[in-house]
């Protein structure tokens, strides 16, 4: 059984464990830039209000690229 901690904040865990964790799980060969703005869309869903959620686009954001805001 897995145990889980909240952090205070959303309990979905800290944003760049969330994030490393993503990166560790790409496969070899894959482009980072093109499957992190994939992510970025998918949390795009979310309401921003949730700092976790918020940060762990950044990062991704990041990772893609952007120079400017993705819808």
């Amino acid at each position: 059984m897995f145990a889980t901690t909240d952090n205070g904040l959303s309990g979905t865990g800290k944003p760049e464990s969330v994030f490393i964790s993503w990166l560790l799980w790409q496969p070899r060969g894959a482009d980072l830039a093109v499957e992190a703005l994939k992510e970025v869309q998918k949390l795009s869903r979310y309401d921003d209000s949730d700092p976790d959620i918020t940060r762990l686009r950044s990062l991704f954001v990041s990772l893609a690229g952007a120079d400017g805001p993705l819808h």
